[in-house]
Formats: structure tokens, sequence, C-alpha cells
């Protein structure tokens, strides 16, 4: 099975580098790297494009011009850029412990939708790994995941049960259990099978929810994979809405609530 790994990345080259590093260090080593830069500033593009070369893995860097936070349509330029059978989708301010791809090899299946997630590091403990070597040993980072905060990812694995369960019962949300956008994979057919993300969302939010809202009416299966595909998240600035604005008039919420989704959306990657 060829597998690669997609990541999109916007003015992150420090997180990057660490993604790449984690990547480089896996027991089960990536046979592709495409990398979608949603409108990165120069200087930036020009890093990240020379570490994409220097990585040791097969690599590919596509770019879109920067038009706003458009997650939906540099994932699907990177799906296209893609030869894998079988995607992988990172952020960038992800690394993976060593035996994170393994898992996912392990666990993968037609059909099915591997949903992983990750321990959160704080801001000091970040800057302490971007003050560390260029490529941080698999041991330091194994360490700073026993040290980080795991209450995210065990309240998010627990509901994840829990929602699959009434989804085997016909009960569940459209969109539950819920895809965290930042670590999941599976197979290309099944991303092709809905037409990929829908680039009608632009700006933050709801692109995943209704990504898998659509991979489910498909007739693909969530799997819970959060305990065995360990990763760390590298701190930064949240770009998200705080709760009060989040349940504004927001256009993707608005569009994301319309009445009728068709399974394969129309503007998507075909």
């Amino acid at each position: 099975m060829k597998i690669s790994v997609i990541t999109t990345l916007y003015n992150r080259p420090d997180h990057f580098r660490l993604f790449w590093a984690a990547l480089a260090a896996q027991t089960r080593r990536p046979d592709e790297l495409v990398v979608a830069d949603d409108g990165s500033d120069e200087t930036v593009a020009q890093t990240v494009q020379a570490a994409v070369a220097a990585s040791g893995i097969p690599a590919v860097y596509v770019r879109q011009e920067k038009q706003g936070f458009r997650a939906a349509a540099a994932r699907n330029r990177a799906v296209r850029a893609s030869t894998g059978d079988y995607l992988l989708f990172l952020d960038c301010d992800i690394a993976l412990l060593p035996d994170a791809l393994a898992a996912h090899e392990a666990a993968a299946a037609s059909h099915r939708l591997l949903c992983g997630n990750r321990a959160l590091l704080d801001e000091a403990a970040t800057r302490a790994l971007f003050e560390s070597a260029a490529t941080p040993p698999p041991g330091k980072i194994e360490a700073y995941w026993e040290a980080g905060n795991h209450a995210e990812w065990q309240l998010a694995s627990r509901l994840f049960d829990r929602h699959a369960r009434l989804r085997k019962w016909r009960v569940a949300r459209p969109h539950k259990p819920k895809l965290l956008g930042c670590h999941f994979s599976l197979f290309r057919e099944d991303v092709y099978g809905v037409n990929g993300f829908d680039e009608n969302f632009v700006g933050w939010g709801y692109e995943d929810d209704d990504f898998v809202r659509r991979l489910y009416r498909n007739g693909v299966i969530p799997w819970n994979l959060m305990r065995e595909a360990r990763a760390v998240h590298l701190w930064h600035p949240s770009l998200a809405p705080g709760e009060a604005e989040r349940h504004q008039p927001w256009p993707n919420r608005a569009y994301f609530r319309r009445r009728h989704v068709p399974t394969y959306c129309r503007n998507g990657l075909q």
C-alpha cells in the first residue's frame, strides 16, 4: 500500500520543520509527502520548499494564492497532486510519535475513516522543541507526549465511541462521530467517492463536518484510532473564533445547514 501524507501550511516554517522531522522518524515511513501551501509569504514558501527537498521523503509542493483561509481548496489541490492509494491528512502543527503511521496502516480498510487526535503542548514546551536540534530524536517527542495535556483527546475519544454506537443504531447526527481535521486517514477511492472537500467553504469552520457527513452518507465507517496513533499538537495562537462568535450567522454555518446536501459535492476535486 502506497501512503501519501497530505498537509496544509500557512506561514509556519518552524512547525513544519518538526512536522517532517517526526515523519522521517516513523517506523513505517510515508511513501510520499504532499504539502499544500495556502498562500504563505514568499520567504516562508522558499524555506518550506527547501525543507521539503531535504526531507528525505519523496515530496511534492503545491501552492495557491492567498485569498483568505481556504483549507478545503488546499486539501483538494494536494489530493490531486498525490499518487498514493491511501491518504493520511495531518496539519503542519502535528508531530506524530514514531509508531503512529504504522498504526494507521494496520487499521486501514476500504470504506473506513480512521480518526486520530493529539495531546496539546503548551507554549513553553513548543518553544523548547523549536530550540532543540533540527531533527529532535524520537525519544524527545515521546517525552513531550507524556507531559502534554491529554484531557481534550481523551474526552474526544469517549464522545467518538458514544456517537459511533449511536450511528450503528441510526440515531447519530449526520456529522457524528466528529472528525478532527488535523489528523485522519482513509483510502483515496473514498475521498473521490464524495468528490473531496467542498470548496464553497472559505474561511473558518465546517469544511470537516461537511466532508465527514458526506463520507458517512456514502457508506464510510468511522474508526477511533486516537489511542493507537499518538501525536502532539505544537502550540500557536488560536485562529478560531471565540465560543460566542462561533454561534453567529457565519456564511459557512448557514451553508453547512442548508436543506439539500449532495453526497458528491459540486465544487470539489472534479
